[in-house]
This record gives C-alpha cells, sequence and structure tokens, in this order.
C-alpha cells in the first residue's frame, strides 16, 4: 500500500523562477507538482503551501508554524515532507527536531541548488528521494535529505553553496556534522547506516506533543584576533550568547578583557557557550590554556554540537523551559535529545555512532 504523504511547501530555490531582480519563489505548491509525474506512483500526496519565502527570509516563528503544521496532521500521514530553501533549512531541520517532541514519523526536509526552470535542476532527484525515504519505513524522525544523503535533523551544516558549482559537484551542499551519515540513496534504493538500525533503534510507542516556542534573546559572535571584549556588552541583556571562538574553543586572555568580561557577564546572568569556528571537530577547552581560563572564568564548551544546532537548543530551552535555572538550562543544553550531542561516555572517543 502507498504511503500517505502530507508535502509542506515553504519555498526556496525549489520554487523559484528568475525574475529580473535575480531567483525568487513563485510556484505555488500544485505548479511544484506538476513537475514531478512520477510521484503519484510512489505515494498518495496531499499538498499545504505554508508560505512562499527565500530561505534567508525565515524567521523563528515560521520555524513554530512548521511544527505546528505536523503536529495538526500527524495522525493523518505516514510521513511529511518540506521543501525548503537550502539557506537556513539546517537551522528549520534542528528546530523541527526538538519541538516535535516523541515523534516516530518521518519528517523530510528538502530543497534544491537549482531551480526547476534550469536542465541541470535536482529538484526532481531530491523529491523523489524524499518520497522514497518515507517509503522505506527506515527514518522517524526529523532529517534532511538532499543529494543522495540522509543527515540527521541536528546534524547537517551547508559547507558550499550554488554560486561555485565546480564546488557543490566535488563536495556536495550538506555534509553530516561529527556523525555519520544516517543513510544514503543509489539508484532509489534507501541505504540505512547499520549503526543507527538495530533491533532496539526505535521505541515501539512514544508520547508525541509540541513544543514549538522560541525564545530569541540569545546572542552570537564569531571571535576574531584582535577582537574587544567590550564588544559583549552589547549582549548584556540576552540570556546567553554563544562565542563561536578559535580551535578546539580557545578565546584570548592576552589582549582586552575577556576572562574577566565572561566572568562579569556569567555572575549578572548571561550564560556564555563556546563553539568552534571549525567546521568539523569538537569543543574540547580543557586542552589548552586559553580554554581553560574562559571556563574557569565560567563559558561551557558545546562539544560536538553544531553552532547552528547550538543556537537553536537554546532558543528553544529558553522558550519552552522559561522556569528553569541556569544550571537547569545548562544540564538539558549538555543533554543529548535528538542525537545533537554525543554522550558524555563518547565525548572521549570517535565523533561517529548515534
Amino acid at each position: 500500500m502507498k504511503k500517505k504523504i502530507l508535502l509542506v511547501a515553504t519555498g526556496g530555490t525549489f520554487a523559484s523562477v528568475k525574475t529580473k531582480d535575480g531567483l525568487r519563489p513563485e510556484l505555488g505548491i500544485e505548479e511544484l507538482l506538476s513537475f514531478f509525474p512520477e510521484a503519484k506512483n510512489l505515494a498518495d500526496i496531499d499538498c499545504l503551501q505554508l508560505c512562499n519565502l527565500d530561505s534567508t527570509n525565515l524567521h523563528p516563528r515560521h520555524w513554530s508554524d512548521m511544527a505546528a503544521t505536523i503536529a495538526t496532521h500527524y495522525d493523518k500521514y505516514d510521513g511529511f515532507i518540506i521543501t525548503h530553501g537550502t539557506d537556513t533549512m539546517q537551522y528549520s531541520a534542528s528546530a523541527l527536531s526538538f519541538a516535535l517532541q516523541g515523534i516516530l514519523k518521518p519528517v523530510i526536509f528538502t530543497g534544491s541548488v537549482f531551480s526547476l526552470e534550469e536542465p541541470e535542476s535536482d529538484a526532481k532527484a531530491n523529491f523523489l528521494d524524499s518520497i522514497r525515504v518515507i517509503a522505506s519505513d527506515l527514518i522517524k524522525e526529523v532529517c534532511i535529505c538532499f543529494h543522495g544523503n540522509i543527515i540527521k535533523g541536528t546534524r547537517a551544516r551547508k559547507v558550499t553553496n550554488e554560486a561555485t558549482k565546480i564546488t557543490n559537484e566535488k563536495m556536495g551542499v550538506y555534509s553530516s556534522v561529527n556523525l555519520d551519515l544516517m543513510g544514503s540513496i543509489d539508484l532509489g534504493k534507501i541505504i540505512g547506516n547499520k549503526i543507527y538500525f538495530t533491533k532496539n533503534g526505535y521505541p515501539k510507542k512514544s508520547s508525541f506533543h509540541l513544543l514549538s516556542s522560541f525564545d530569541q534573546e540569545v546572542g552570537f559572535l564569531k571571535i576574531h584576533p584582535g577582537i574587544e571584549s567590550d564588544i559583549l556588552d552589547g549582549y548584556k541583556k540576552k540570556k546567553a550568547v554563544i562565542i563561536e571562538a578559535f580551535g578546539p574553543g580557545n578565546i584570548p586572555f592576552e589582549y582586552s578583557d575577556w576572562l574577566n568580561k565572561i566572568q562579569e557577564m556569567t555572575q549578572e546572568g548571561t550564560l556564555i557557550f563556546v563553539t568552534t569556528q571549525n567546521p568539523f571537530g569538537e569543543v574540547d577547552m580543557e586542552k589548552y590554556e586559553v580554554g581553560q581560563q574562559a571556563m574557569k572564568a565560567g563559558a561551557i564548551p558545546c562539544y560536538d554540537m553544531l553552532p547552528e544546532t547550538a543556537l537553536v537548543k537554546l532558543m528553544w530551552i529558553f522558550g519552552n523551559y522559561p522556569q528553569y535555572t541556569h544550571k537547569e538550562v545548562e544540564e538539558l543544553f549538555l543533554k543529548n535529545i535528538r542525537g545533537e550531542i554525543s554522550d558524555k561516555k563518547n565525548r572521549a572517543k570517535s565523533l561517529s555512532g548515534n
């Protein structure tokens, strides 16, 4: 029996056409489906147009809308496909990974690098592959399906863009960072990564519920050589700040006043978290003096959690657990909820694994 799927369209290059001002999402959902006549042979598909925006223009409120849409229709469908622009897809996938608690159905984010008007468009392959992933009954969570790869929703990073075609061909648009791919699609066949899919992989039952509030009072700061610590003054009203530091979480102390500023802010109620500027690898602030000193001042390492995911997770925690103390926020942040951070016992080992 064919699966029943709800297609939720949000725009992106997937729905874009060329205009005098550049590519712009204009294709409606019925128009989009007309490009994929094969889809009706793979599944029964209903459509819902949530919005039609370039993903650059998506806002955290749209994450809440996406999550609410899935929750409203959860019992009616076997799975969901969300078509989305590539610029912020990883943020939305992370957001829904946290918002859809207890989910045991596939929610597949996909899109395209090239518009449907272009002969080299990847839209059809990505869309049909997403249907096949749902039909396989392998995935029961939020993920990204793109260019033959299946990536956990909290571990995807856009590592190249459509402005550089050669790079796209060599590397792909998305990578699964600090965690193995969930699987791949080869000639229409779904190949699951065996480290995820054992007999005890997913629970048979769970209590599905929605936690879809996102508090934007979280700052994000990327440091650079010579940056002055007083830049943190602009973040004093934030509930937390993520510092994208050097290497495995290193923050300078030979110039400016970074250590005192971090200590001051944490004492005044702003949590400071540290991630890395490097595209791959985890934060280990104990390795160097410049990391240890920042930890002693109150900075909290993000370990192998992606910067994008860390930002979304903090917004989610503050949005849904406003009563939490700083200690409780820190504990929940460092807890593995949706595969976004390795368990403590595994952090010293390989970054691969569930």
